[in-house]
């Protein structure tokens, strides 16, 4: 196996065709997929604003130079007109810092290093999220590309019966009528057959939409993987409730945002009411004289007056933390309703891929047989078509069930908080 190009995924240099595993899928998606990229963008925003928040607490130096070219005109006592002009310039270092106040820069960084906090959770979902989208893409392309394989070898199965119910017509041993109930269900298999193939054709542009892959980009053959078996989870639903009111990402995003608006909302009420400052400045002047100047500033400020502005952010703010409580009551009631209908889910479907695959096994004996019999002109063809839809049947739901069993194991993780594939 090797790596191709950008693309990364694998190439067979027996058939140089590329091939492209759910490893790959995921790859991908986490370096093209625009949602992912966006939401670490945010993140890197809120960082930002987190030194932008630290940086009020050091003083600030600027280094200035200023030239002056000052020339004015003015009139002598002998009403001549004369020139003054003077020419200067100065090179000095200028230093601010807030030695203290009561609390305000304090609740701005509370709030924004949990408003980062809050994002970094917040993408971390939409990576989980995104990610769960490509298994859950990728899965499905597949199953389409295996029913799309079931119903091309139903086509040759209804060509098969066509083709042995004509030779029995022509050795009189079968009535004519027979024939068109063959060829019937050899142009349904057809249609069935193209129905599929499309429905193959569209999984795998939707796999290509969220894994980042442009419409000149061909999708490449997807990797079939080996039915391995992933156990039943041994813990009980209410601990896994627990583990995912406790670790899942977007819950825990909600709870930073509240902590931000809580610093918010004290930030705010502070400004409504009594403020206070120390600050001190120092100006260095080395050109064209050395010369210094010190500053000391206690400063008290009461609003008096501002319409009610100051008053109505804070109630602002604290409504708006109320409001974000109730949702996170809310959330955290969905994420309990979604574990527990994980949990039955994975459960019922690996009971299915059991029960699919006893079906399918006991199926494809009955059709062998039956094909058998109608060669030896034992069997009519009601009989044998009758074992070629169990068989079709039982195909099809093997399929579906071992997509949705595979599917349904990381959607447990996904809703649990639990590491999912490509995290």
């Amino acid at each position: 196996m090797m790596m191709v190009g950008s693309l990364g995924f694998s190439t067979v240099f027996a058939q140089d065709q590329p091939v492209l595993s759910l490893s790959d899928a995921l790859t991908l998606a986490k370096d093209r997929n625009g949602t992912v990229r966006s939401a670490y963008m945010l993140v890197k925003a809120a960082d930002a604003n987190v030194v932008f928040q630290l940086a009020s607490f050091y003083p600030t130096i600027n280094a200035q130079y200023q030239y002056n070219s000052d020339r004015q005109q003015f009139i002598t006592a002998g009403t001549q007109t004369a020139f003054f002009q003077q020419e200067g310039e100065q090179t000095f270092l200028n230093s601010t810092w807030t030695i203290l106040d009561n609390g305000q820069r304090d609740y701005s960084l509370r709030s924004a290093l949990r408003g980062r906090d809050s994002k970094k959770y917040n993408a971390k979902q939409v990576l989980r999220s995104t990610l769960f989208s490509v298994v859950q893409q990728y899965y499905d392309a597949l199953r389409a590309q295996e029913l799309e394989r079931v119903a091309q070898a139903e086509v040759s199965r209804a060509q098969t019966i066509l083709d042995q119910t004509q030779t029995r017509i022509k050795a009189r041993d079968a009535a004519q009528i027979e024939e068109l109930q063959a060829n019937a269900d050899y142009q349904n298999a057809r249609v069935s057959a193209l129905t599929a193939k499309n429905t193959t054709t569209n999984a795998g542009a939707t796999l290509k939409g969220t894994i980042g892959l442009t419409s000149s980009e061909p999708l490449p053959k997807l990797q079939k993987e080996d039915n391995v078996k992933v156990p039943l989870p041994s813990e009980s639903l209410q601990s896994l409730i627990i583990e995912g009111l406790q670790k899942r990402p977007d819950i825990l995003a909600q709870k930073k945002n509240i902590e931000s608006e809580h610093y918010s909302k004290r930030f705010a009420d502070l400004q409504a009411g009594v403020t206070m400052n120390l600050s001190a400045q120092y100006i260095e002047q080395m050109t064209p004289q050395s010369l210094s100047n010190r500053t000391l500033t206690f400063l008290v400020s009461l609003p008096i007056f501002d319409g009610g502005a100051l008053k109505a952010t804070a109630r602002q703010i604290d409504y708006s933390m109320k409001a974000d409580i109730a949702t996170l009551d809310q959330a955290e009631r969905v994420v309990r309703a979604d574990i527990e209908a994980a949990y039955v889910e994975l459960k019922t479907n690996a009971e299915r891929l059991q029960a699919a695959q006893i079906a399918l096994d006991a199926a494809q004996k009955n059709y062998d047989a039956a094909v058998d019999s109608q060669k030896a002109g034992a069997y009519d063809l009601l009989q044998v078509l009758t074992a070629q839809v169990s068989l079709v049947t039982a195909e099809s739901n093997q399929i579906q069930a071992l997509y949705d069993y595979r599917i349904s194991d990381v959607n447990l993780n996904l809703v649990t908080g639990r590491p999912i594939p490509g995290e």
